[in-house]
Formats: structure tokens, C-alpha cells, sequence
């Protein structure tokens, strides 16, 4: 049996039911089969060194198993790879590639549906898991309901993210997508993990699926690359202190001066970029202060580039004494660093206050932005205003001033003592200077 067809019949068979006594076993043997497939494949590559690239990584010899991915690919209910090997995201297509995953495929059939947690993918600062599921009947136009959890029931910091296929315009009887779980930086990845699922319009018990992680083939696998240079941006200093390669993702750790007079907010065009051209674009970032982020880029670990570069050039910032926004409520007055930020709406809903507001003047990278212009609201005593029903909206077009964000909120009616205030967690005040420095 090639490795193609060991592959299709490790991931196509089923568990229906519920999960027996004998789940942890299986899940353990599945981790030894997959091992078994490299030890397999080494041995191939031996007898056919001629077809295959070796990359050396940190030491070990990994491989690019094409045969591996492909098969992946033509499982039926793994689409997501199909998209994963496209422009998303490099480094979990490299992942899969270099076999970088871990088959657990269990599934679970309740009222119709069944839902199969098809594998995973991790390394110490991130875990993505793939799962699939059809239904005899196609009422919905979404998949399930999941969460994932460590098994003692700690708490575990983490950016968790969905990929979503876009909703279609019929309900589906089939679908395919993966729960993206990014650690907060110095948070220990688990060993064991319960992935929980709630079938869409199910009102029984939830499925829960025990699994091991595979320590051996995910861990232990990350470069630190000191840095400590620094770049200066119209007047303001940014300081790149070290980047951490891991096989999914690169975090690099900036700050800002504090000797600085604006408040940097975000260095919108990063990006890094191999000797050979090739760009690895940015994924997001976590604010620990105002003055320290950790922003998040595709991985290289895979191709083991010999020279790394950061570059850009604009930032967002705005002076340190124009950071506060004031809405006074009972006028329907809003004070802000300049006309940009405009009050839309103040209406009285009995019980409540109904919010909106408009930011314009926006460029187009706005468009990927996931969080909200300010910080908590306060009332005259320090206190945070609780605000519900939040919801936020980005409209784009031809003429860049015209572009704009929309955030709606409500807050309780009550007496707040003055104005309430927040402080700008983002500003459309573009500062431009090119950068370019080598970070390896």
C-alpha cells in the first residue's frame, strides 16, 4: 500500500456514536501510525533521494512530502487544505507539506449530522484544528458550534479564530473548516485538549472529543533571533527587540520609546521579506501596553531562508495629549481630536441609549482591522460604562476621504455625573518614512 492510499484509509474511517472506552488508545495509536508514516517515508526517500528536497532545520532533517499533502487534499470533508494551499496563510500550507499534522479523525453522528475532528496542527505558541461535518438534511447554512479547551479545565489565553467559508446563499449539507487558537505569548501549550462540539439546531448533549497532542513532532521546534535595533519614523523611535520562529507563525517583539510625543498605534505595512523576494505578510498583533506589541507574521521554518528583513513605512500615531474622547450624553456632543470622529446618533431607547458613531478618512488597510477605535468608556467617577450590542462596519471606496468606520453601540441610561470619555486605541494620522533593516 503506497502512502497516498495509507492515508485516505487512516482518515476515512469513521467512529459513530459515542466516543468509546477505547478513545485514548485509538488516539494514541493514530499518533504512532503517523510516525510510523515518516519513519515509512525516510525510507522511501533513501531509495529515491534523486525526486525529493532536504531541508535542514534547527539540525533534524525535514522533507517535503508532496505524495502527503495531495492525499490530504482529496480526503473528502478536508477542503480547508485545498484554501490553506493557497495565498491564506504559507506556513500551515508548508505545515501540511512537510507532514506537519497529526491525524485523529473520530467522528460523531447525532440526529443526521456528523461532525469528524479530522486533525491538527500545532507547535509551543499555536494549535489549529481541522474538522468537517454533513447532515442528511440541509436546513443550515453554517457548520457546527466548537470550542476548544485544555482537558483539566485550565484557562488558556489564546486569540482564538475561525475559516469560515463564506456563507452561501442556500443551506449546505456539507462543509469543512478549522478552529485557530494563537497563545498569548509565554502561555505553555497543553498536552491534552477537549474539542467540544454543539450540532447547529441541536438542543442534545454537546460532543466532546478528547485528544493528545503529539509533543514529539510539534514541539521544541523554535528559533529565537535576537534583534535590538531600532527605526525612527518622523521623530518617533520603534525598537524591534526579537523575533521567535515557529513552524506556524513568526511573533516579533516591538516597542515604542517612551520618550516619543505621539502615541504609535499601528505599523500598518510591515511585512518581512526573504532574500529571494519572497513576502511574508503580517497576521495581526497583541497589544500588551502602549508602548508593546507582539505582531504576528507567516512562518519561513520551512524554507529556512539565509536573510530576513523587516520592512515599511507608515505607522499610525497622534500626540500623547489628544488621546481622549468625550461624549457628553446629555447634550449629544462629541469631543474628539478633530472632525473626523462625528456623533451620528444619540437616541433615547427608554431603558438605554443607542450610540452610533462614524471615523473617516480611512486607507484601505482599515479593512482587515478586527478591533474597535477606543478603549472602555468611563463615566465622571472612573467607573466602566457597561456597553452592549456593539457592533462595527467598514465602508470603502474610490476616494480614500471617503472612506469610513461605523461603530454602534448601547450603554444604560442613567446619570453618568458629566461626559463620559475613552482613550483612542487607533487614529487615521498616517506618518510615512521608509525602513528596511536585516533581522537574520
Amino acid at each position: 500500500m503506497d502512502e497516498k492510499d495509507w492515508l485516505q484509509k487512516e482518515l476515512l474511517g469513521t467512529t459513530d456514536g459515542e466516543i468509546p472506552p477505547e478513545a485514548d488508545l485509538a488516539i494514541a495509536q493514530g499518533i504512532q501510525r503517523a510516525k510510523a508514516v515518516r519513519r515509512r517515508n525516510r525510507t522511501f526517500l533513501t531509495a529515491a533521494a534523486s525526486l525529493v528536497l532536504l531541508v535542514s532545520v534547527f539540525g533534524t532533517m525535514i522533507h517535503v512530502s508532496p505524495a502527503f499533502a495531495a492525499a490530504i487534499r482529496q480526503i473528502p470533508g478536508m477542503e480547508i487544505f485545498v484554501r490553506i494551499m493557497g495565498t491564506q496563510d504559507k506556513g500551515l500550507a508548508r505545515a501540511v507539506d512537510n507532514e506537519f499534522f497529526q491525524p485523529i479523525n473520530i467522528s460523531h453522528t447525532q440526529n443526521g449530522e456528523t461532525v469528524t475532528l479530522n486533525g491538527v496542527i500545532a507547535d509551543e505558541s499555536r494549535i489549529v484544528v481541522f474538522y468537517s461535518w454533513n447532515r442528511e438534511h440541509s436546513a443550515w447554512k453554517s457548520g457546527p458550534e466548537v470550542k476548544l479547551n485544555p482537558a483539566d479545565g485550565s484557562y488558556m489565553p489564546a486569540v482564538i479564530g475561525f475559516q469560515h467559508s463564506p456563507v452561501p446563499a442556500e443551506p449546505v449539507t456539507s462543509g469543512s473548516d478549522y478552529l485557530d487558537a494563537m497563545l498569548v505569548e509565554g502561555t505553555p501549550m497543553p498536552d491534552d485538549f477537549i474539542f467540544e462540539v454543539k450540532l447547529t439546531g441541536d438542543d442534545g448533549p454537546v460532543w466532546k472529543v478528547p485528544f493528545k497532542l503529539d509533543r514529539e513532532l510539534f514541539m521544541n521546534r523554535a528559533e529565537t533571533i535576537p534583534i535590538g535595533k531600532s527605526v525612527v519614523i518622523q521623530g518617533q523611535t520603534v525598537t524591534f527587540n526579537e523575533a521567535k520562529l515557529y513552524p506556524t507563525r513568526i511573533l516579533l517583539d516591538v516597542s515604542y520609546e517612551e520618550s516619543n510625543t505621539k502615541q504609535l498605534f499601528g505599523l500598518r505595512d510591515i511585512h518581512l521579506v526573504t532574500e529571494k523576494g519572497e513576502r511574508l505578510s503580517s497576521r495581526g498583533a497583541t497589544h500588551f501596553s502602549e508602548n508593546k506589541k507582539i505582531l504576528t507574521f507567516e512562518s519561513s521554518y520551512f524554507t529556512q531562508p539565509k536573510e530576513l528583513y523587516l520592512e515599511g513605512s507608515l505607522v499610525t500615531a497622534l500626540d500623547k495629549d489628544q488621546l481622549t474622547v468625550k461624549l457628553d450624553v446629555a447634550n449629544k456632543q462629541i469631543v474628539s481630536p478633530d472632525n473626523r470622529l462625528q456623533l451620528v446618533k444619540l437616541t433615547d431607547m427608554g431603558d438605554s441609549y443607542a450610540v452610533s458613531l462614524k471615523l473617516s478618512g480611512l486607507d484601505s488597510s482599515w479593512d482587515n482591522m478586527s478591533y474597535t477605535t477606543w478603549s472602555d468608556w468611563k463615566d465622571a467617577h472612573g467607573n466602566t460604562v457597561e456597553v452592549s450590542n456593539h457592533t462595527s462596519s467598514r465602508t470603502f471606496r474610490e476616494e480614500p476621504e471617503s472612506n469610513e468606520s461605523l461603530e454602534s453601540f448601547t450603554i444604560p441610561k442613567k446619570d453618568y455625573g458629566d461626559v463620559l470619555t475613552t482613550t483612542l486605541q487607533e487614529w487615521p494620522n498616517r506618518l510615512r518614512e521608509p525602513y528596511r533593516i536585516r533581522i537574520k
